[in-house]
């Protein structure tokens, strides 16, 4: 099967399926103020007006809203070795396991989206998961 018709596959798929159902401005003309030289504005247009995204900056937005998190979980390992005098302590250790999970989850969809980001400028840092905080 050729790329235009697993396309048009995955389209029809959708149609039947309701996907393009009650969109936003159904049966009403295009606001044509994109860039109509593009050859996909018409798909981008239809996708942004009805709240879609690219993957990458879905994935741009869940690293976003998730970074807090991270970052209150190394200051909690940092906060119980402290506390506890130790980096072996139970608690710190506890602390220190949830850290390193929500990095390495954090870590998987920075990874995800510096693949599929178009452009390497925008590339996410990643998280340490691998040493003791200091």
């Amino acid at each position: 099967m050729s790329l235009e018709n697993l396309i048009e596959e995955k389209i029809r798929a959708a149609r039947e399926a309701g996907v393009f159902d009650n969109l936003r401005g159904a049966g009403q003309p295009f606001d044509f103020a994109d860039d109509e030289r593009q050859p996909d504005w018409l798909g981008l247009h239809v996708l942004r007006e009805n709240g879609f995204l690219p993957e990458w900056l879905e994935l741009r937005k869940q690293i976003a809203a998730e970074r807090d998190e991270v970052h209150a979980a190394l200051d909690a390992w940092r906060g119980e070795i402290t506390m506890n005098g130790s980096a072996t302590h139970a608690l710190a250790t506890r602390a220190g396991g949830r850290y390193r999970a929500l990095a390495k989850a954090i870590n998987a969809k920075i990874d995800l989206h510096n693949i599929r980001c178009p452009s390497l400028q925008f590339e996410i840092a990643r998280f340490r998961e691998d040493a003791t905080p200091s």
